[in-house]
């Protein structure tokens, strides 16, 4: 196959973005890495993550959470683009970037399903790049209201937020 032949290969597990027409599958995995969101699991770091947890990452390049998961020995990892309407049961939902205050509230909403079913004290944290502390003040009112306790909001690199919340898990009756 000639060097103008290999431009016209199509994977056809690729994405449709044109942006991100590679021929392998490393050389795609690299472009996410090198396009990363998060490379250091400082989302994780927020909610204390560790091997006792199952990790729902939403949105954004998940590959280097999922990696910095496995890094930290948690039970499981999973990574969706969106929030889904009926996730798996986790402990720690975290999503790497957040474009605005109605994306925030349906990745909370989600995350509480997913965290109801956890096994022990679940974790959210969500990083929201540009948005004003100004604006926020409403999510935090939301958040608590889905009822999310010990909200917090950080500012991080660059103009971002990270905003962090911890829910109960409904224990057991006996």
């Amino acid at each position: 196959m000639n060097q103008a032949g290999k431009a016209d290969v199509v994977d056809e597990h690729s994405w449709p973005d044109t942006t991100v027409t590679l021929l392998s599958r490393p050389a795609r995995l690299h472009h996410i890495m090198r396009h990363s969101s998060e490379d250091d699991g400082g989302l994780l770091d927020e909610v204390g993550a560790s091997a006792e947890d199952r990790v729902l990452i939403v949105g954004g390049t998940t590959a280097d959470l999922l990696c910095a998961s496995v890094r930290r020995g948690c039970r499981s990892a999973i990574g969706v683009a969106k929030a889904p309407a009926h996730p798996e049961a986790a402990e720690v939902v975290v999503a790497p970037r957040v474009c605005s205050l109605e994306q925030a509230e349906e990745i909370a909403f989600c995350a509480r399903k997913a965290l109801l079913h956890g096994s022990h004290e679940g974790r959210l944290a969500m990083r929201l790049p540009g948005a004003g502390e100004a604006r926020l003040g409403g999510l935090v009112a939301r958040l608590k209201a889905l009822g999310y306790v010990r909200v917090r909001l950080r500012h991080a690199r660059g103009d971002a937020l990270v905003v962090t919340g911890r829910f109960a898990a409904l224990l057991p009756s006996v």
